[in-house]
Formats: C-alpha cells, sequence, structure tokens
C-alpha cells in the first residue's frame, strides 16, 4: 500500500508540474501575442535568400534565456529567410510567416547561447530589431560561416538604410 501511496503522490506532483508549465507558457503567449510585424509582404524580389536557417528563438535583447512567444516565433526549427530592400521575411513550416519591415531592424549580432541552444563563440546570428517599445533578438543557426557573414552583411545594409530613429514621432533634445 505504501508503494501505490508513493506512486500516486509522485504522480499527482507531476500533473501539478505540467499544469503550472502550461500555465505559465499560455500566460507568455498572451504577453507576447502584442509583438507586430507587418502583415504586408515586401515589394521586390530577395535580395539575399536562405533556403533551409535553423531558427532559435526570439528573446529580450540582453535576457537570452527569455523566450519571446510571439505568433510565427514561438518554436524553433528549420525554414526559409529571405531579406529585402527594405525588411526581412522568416517562414517556418506551420506557423505564420515574420516580416521586419527595415525601420524596425536595428541590426545583427552574435551569440553563443539562447535559451535552448549552446554553441562555439559566435555561431548563432542574430537580427536585434524593435517592437514597439521592446527591443528584441532573433537567432538563427548557419550551416556554414559563409552564410552567417551574408546574413550580417545584408541585415546591417537594411539597417543603414532604414534607421528606426526615422520610425518615432517624439524626439528629446537635451540642452
Amino acid at each position: 500500500m505504501t508503494q501505490l501511496l508513493w506512486g500516486l503522490v509522485a504522480l499527482a506532483f507531476a500533473a501539478l508540474l505540467f499544469l503550472l508549465m502550461w500555465t505559465a507558457w499560455r500566460r507568455r503567449t498572451r504577453r507576447d501575442a502584442q509583438v507586430e510585424t507587418s502583415a504586408a509582404p515586401f515589394a521586390g524580389p530577395p535580395t539575399t535568400s536562405f533556403p533551409r536557417v535553423f531558427y532559435v528563438a526570439t528573446t529580450p535583447a540582453g535576457a537570452p534565456l527569455e523566450r519571446v512567444a510571439a505568433p510565427g516565433l514561438a518554436f524553433r526549427g528549420y525554414g526559409e529567410l529571405d531579406l529585402f530592400a527594405d525588411g526581412l521575411e522568416f517562414r517556418l513550416p506551420g506557423e505564420h510567416p515574420v516580416r521586419i519591415p527595415g525601420a524596425q531592424i536595428l541590426g545583427s549580432g552574435t551569440a553563443q547561447t539562447r535559451i535552448d541552444k549552446v554553441v562555439e563563440a559566435d555561431g548563432l546570428a542574430l537580427v536585434r530589431w524593435q517592437a514597439d517599445d521592446r527591443e528584441l533578438e532573433s537567432s538563427f543557426r548557419f550551416p556554414d560561416p559563409a552564410g552567417q557573414r551574408a546574413f550580417a552583411d545584408a541585415v546591417e545594409a537594411i539597417a543603414r538604410a532604414t534607421p528606426y530613429s526615422s520610425l518615432s514621432d517624439d524626439t528629446t533634445q537635451e540642452a
């Protein structure tokens, strides 16, 4: 009987843990549902295309262990990544396409660690972008260093061509 009792206690504890994880994920998806990306397709053909790149995660800038669960960005996996003169589009199978307008792109970077991926130094390529009042970083793993460099160069070209500051309506100047 004691084995049965301990088994039921363990089962109840496991069920409680799963309930807490499910509740936390639901709360996170509701919080991040407000992350806005463009719905309109970009004009013209892509300047750079990557037919198979591994999307790792989107995190708040400076918080690599906190996932953003926005539509199209919640799950990792292989997808297609296209960079246009006026933005970036990422398509993960089974998810909504994510389009980040050039005016929201702040630049590129590299990282070693994200929420569920650790690789060699500078093995992850980042695109830093602004969504409302949040600065986010989306990370990708490229199969070769040349692809990662081409991605970084294309992102920097977009960021230089359409600076985020042109989006801001309120400007403050210090005397």
